[in-house]
């Protein structure tokens, strides 16, 4: 191996271990439901708060003034950062006592961890090749898919053992508020690994994409873009929904418990998260390079078929085991969407422009989607009446995403490819993405 390609290697390792760690931290709560519930006193619609709108609204807002730092001083220092802060923050959320205060500190763990996503999409994109990006893209996202399997993996029999065993906890730990303690600790690996990274390129930090270019470029392309975030915020609200709802659901309709349903639920997220999001990145490259035209949307609309159907089946099914395998299919077409996701979006702009893009993306599926996946469960339940389950909650929220994100998605190919097939030969030439293409050319007629 190349010298180059161990250094591409070790940027890959680093952003998917901060990744993944990012990941368990905002994800171990969806396996704490019961002991959270009980000591603050909160209902499900306050802990869909926590679960979705406060991390998700300000998670999207910190993402473009991160993603507009990152771009202009390099990602390695925003990295750095948001490691350390919101590894402070999972550290205080798990010392909160009242509802306000696990609010504060959940906007607070968004807060940091909205500094790594554009950095490290930005990164990637400075490191592969064209043709690779999505891949390494896909690298990232089974990050997402393996902290959280490990969430509910480790989580719900951490919980069972410290429960008990609480006499052994210190500084008078409960056993939820001692799980988040330890996720703040893992914090700490993470930051040699964000320090070893290289700097970014001085001539990546000096291309003159000011603000108003960015806009500009946004509005050549607003028309696309609002069918492709529109389409995701549906796609997105699902995948939040599913995450957030399905243990709870395992354990109300079939009767599980804690542990059976930390280990079950972690071991298929991670499973079926791992072989969508690579798969994903796999087959977008194959058909990029057989020359299909917005080969990311192909392959994201038929993911979200496929997870729409499968969480219906799931919600349907007549026992744990049966909703289980559907889910495992549910969460392999979730693998795909969130591994194409800010990829798809940034990829229909120039390279200067990728943090920034990828934030743009972040705010629309990350701000409406993350808020309105987790709440629209109990909500739908009680306009579907007292006798109503969570499960049928779900299964209806799932069949409406279905048709909204295949109509946006079906509007954005009308916008999209004309403009492709436009740019196609011009970066054929140079061998180069449409994007690229276009990019060199808008350059060229400004000099």
């Amino acid at each position: 191996m190349t010298r180059t390609a161990k250094s591409t290697s070790f940027i890959l390792f680093a952003l998917f271990f901060a990744t993944t760690l990012s990941f368990v931290d905002r994800s171990l709560l969806n396996i704490l439901v019961r002991p959270i519930r009980a000591e603050v006193g909160i209902d499900d619609l306050q802990f869909s708060l926590l679960q979705g709108a406060s991390f998700a609204i300000a998670y999207s807002v910190a993402a473009f003034p991160a993603a507009y730092l990152s771009d202009r001083y390099g990602p390695r220092r925003i990295m750095i950062a948001a490691v350390a802060f919101w590894s402070v923050m999972t550290l205080a959320f798990g010392l909160a006592e009242s509802f306000s205060m696990l609010i504060i500190t959940r906007i607070g763990l968004a807060v940091g961890e909205a500094g790594l996503s554009p950095s490290s999409i930005a990164m990637v994109r400075q490191t592969l090749r064209p043709d690779r990006q999505s891949f390494g893209v896909s690298i990232l996202a089974l990050g997402a898919y393996v902290g959280g399997g490990l969430s509910m993996l480790a989580g719900g029999p951490a919980l069972a053992m410290l429960e008990a065993n609480p006499s052994a906890l210190p500084f008078g730990f409960t056993p939820w508020r001692a799980l988040f303690a330890a996720c703040a600790i893992i914090g700490i690996i993470a930051l040699p690994l964000m320090m070893a990274l290289p700097e970014a390129d001085v001539s990546t930090k000096k291309t003159g994409a000011t603000m108003r270019h960015f806009f500009i470029a946004m509005n050549e392309r607003r028309g696309a873009a609002l069918c492709y975030l529109s389409a995701y915020v549906g796609a997105m609200g699902l995948s939040w929904a599913t995450k957030a709802w399905m243990p709870a659901i395992f354990v109300r309709s079939f009767g599980w418990d804690e542990v059976r349903t930390g280990v079950a639920y972690g071991t298929v997220y991670l499973i079926g998260g791992v072989i969508g999001a690579l798969s994903a990145g796999r087959l977008t490259g194959l058909l990029t390079r057989r020359g299909v035209s917005c080969a990311t949307v192909v392959v994201v609309r038929g993911a979200v078929a496929l997870m729409s159907l499968a969480v219906l089946a799931a919600v349907a099914a007549p026992n744990g085991e049966i909703a289980l395998a559907f889910l495992t299919l549910s969460l392999l077409a979730a693998g795909a969407i969130l591994a194409l996701g800010a990829f798809g979006f940034q990829e229909m702009f120039s390279p200067e422009f990728s943090a920034r893009a990828v934030a743009i993306y972040l705010i629309a599926p990350g701000a409406l989607g993350g808020a309105i996946g987790p709440s629209a469960v109990p909500l739908l339940q009680g306009l579907m009446g007292p006798g109503a389950s969570t499960g049928a909650a779900l299964g209806l929220f799932s069949a409406i995403v279905c048709v909204w994100a295949l109509l946006w998605f079906g509007l954005f190919l009308k916008f999209q490819r004309p403009f492709a097939s436009s740019l196609m030969p011009v970066a054929e030439g140079a061998g180069m993405t449409p994007v690229q293409g276009k990019t060199i050319a808008a350059k060229a007629n400004d000099d």
